[in-house]
């Protein structure tokens, strides 16, 4: 199980070739999911820019209706994302993925080589396993 990030989610309700193959795994029970209000936020706002608002609402309630995914509500992460965001130079949808992979005691699967998480890491290991799409392969 992995506590999922915004990036992932793009890019299976993108349909690119790499969220293909996660919603795939997804599908097989391979992989298991749970997120944030804030990726599910996150997610609609970049899916408008692209596709409209309405195509947005659409995909993402498809993608949560589907049952391949949980959703934990922010409430019950707020004072572990606001002290990751206190401490680290990350943006705050990242601090919350990372207090929901604390949280659960799973690792936290980010999409891209995020440049603040990579730099983040360097600088001090953090206290939850970080996956990128890029390591499932």
């Amino acid at each position: 199980m992995f506590a999922v990030d915004t990036g992932p989610l793009l890019e299976m309700v993108r349909r690119s070739e790499e969220g293909d193959r996660l919603f795939d795994a997804v599908k097989r029970g391979e992989i298991t999911f749970v997120t944030h209000e804030v990726a599910i936020t996150e997610l609609k706002y970049l899916l408008c820019r692209g596709v409209g608002p309405d195509e947005a609402r659409q995909r993402v309630a498809n993608l949560l209706n589907s049952g391949y995914i949980e959703l934990e509500q922010t409430v019950h992460l707020m004072d572990a994302a606001s002290l990751y965001k206190c401490r680290r130079s990350l943006a705050m949808a990242d601090c919350f993925t990372l207090a929901l992979g604390k949280g659960w005691g799973i690792p936290a699967l980010f999409g891209n080589l995020e440049r603040e998480l990579i730099s983040e890491m360097n600088r001090e290991p953090f206290d939850v396993e970080i996956v990128f799409l890029s390591d499932l392969k």
